[in-house]
């Protein structure tokens, strides 16, 4: 299968969620195929099905891939190459022209690789440095969400108990002296320079913050609870915009899978002893993503499924 990559990174801006990015880029991209039909064909408008961009909504066409990177595929330029009576890769040759971004590189949060393949499916890989940008973003990014509870679910009781889980790792890092809470169970930024040290310097050429580190997470358990964080952040923020006869998210399986995810992250991925000692900005890093992972988890429990945390067991 032949696949063709564009040679020059996609530069988007930061988000909640990674999917609704790439979607919004999409239809800019759809569109610009739209006014080359136009330009090319002076009866294309009324050619053009009224609802041709109703495909284009939210996130339809984009889904998360489960391989060891941080990938989404989309079918959009089948979608739309079916709407319009073309080739889907002749959208597909619209990526080779990324939409004008003026935000350069080094301040831009979203990163991502672009290729497609003949049969016309397009995939984006997030770089790692990108997606260190995004757990920092959604660590502190302001929840003001309606309440949403579908009281007729079963209670994960795994979820509530690896909440208390979280809490008590969170609380003996900090008697550690690994790191600082806040009141809210954020980590102070403050204390985050500890990571700076020598130790950590020879460990990690670049910055060792964590929205500065390019490939701090590399363990497979790591990687499996970020992609874990994208779908779930991915289903938050599209819930309110699925267009017509929504279905809503399975609230109570991303939790549960929120809640294995951090689960098996625990199990494998360790943060005291030699990593505190050898690595201690790993074992900060490792401390954040436990921060997000609680923060989503009580999301989730509370917001969408009523039902109390516990913060201790």
């Amino acid at each position: 299968m032949k696949i063709i990559r564009v040679s020059d990174p996609i530069l988007l801006p930061l988000a909640p969620t990674i999917a609704g990015t790439i979607a919004n880029y999409l239809q800019l991209m759809a569109q610009q195929v739209h006014l080359r039909l136009l330009h090319d064909c002076d009866n294309a408008a009324t050619e053009l099905p009224p609802d041709w961009s109703w495909e284009l909504q939210s996130e339809r066409s984009i889904q998360l891939v489960t391989t060891t990177q941080y990938q989404y595929v989309s079918t959009i330029a089948h979608r739309l190459g079916a709407k319009l009576s073309l080739n889907p890769l002749k959208i597909c040759e619209n990526l080779r022209s990324p939409v004008p971004n003026e935000t350069s590189i080094e301040h831009c949060g979203l990163e991502l690789a672009c290729w497609y393949n003949d049969s016309g499916y397009i995939y984006f890989q997030v770089a790692d440095s990108a997606i260190d940008r995004w757990l920092k973003y959604i660590h502190y990014i302001p929840l003001k969400l309606e309440l949403q509870v579908d009281r007729a679910v079963p209670i994960p009781t795994v979820a509530i108990y690896t909440h208390a889980r979280c809490c008590s790792l969170l609380k003996l890092a900090e008697r550690e002296k690994i790191i600082a809470l806040t009141p809210d169970w954020q980590i102070s930024t403050a204390d985050r320079a500890s990571a700076s040290s020598p130790v950590a310097k020879r460990d990690c050429s670049a910055n060792p913050l964590l929205a500065q580190l390019t490939s701090i997470y590399d363990l497979a358990a790591e990687r499996r609870l970020i992609q874990t964080l994208m779908a779930v952040l991915d289903a938050i923020y599209s819930n309110n915009s699925l267009g017509v006869n929504p279905r809503p998210p399975n609230w109570p399986k991303l939790t549960i899978d929120l809640a294995q995810s951090w689960l098996e992250f625990y199990r494998y991925c360790q943060i005291f002893g030699e990593i505190k000692r050898q690595s201690p900005h790993l074992a900060i890093a490792r401390c954040e993503l436990t921060a997000i992972a609680r923060r989503y988890l009580q999301l989730l429990l509370e917001n969408y499924l009523g039902v109390s945390v516990l913060w201790e067991l």
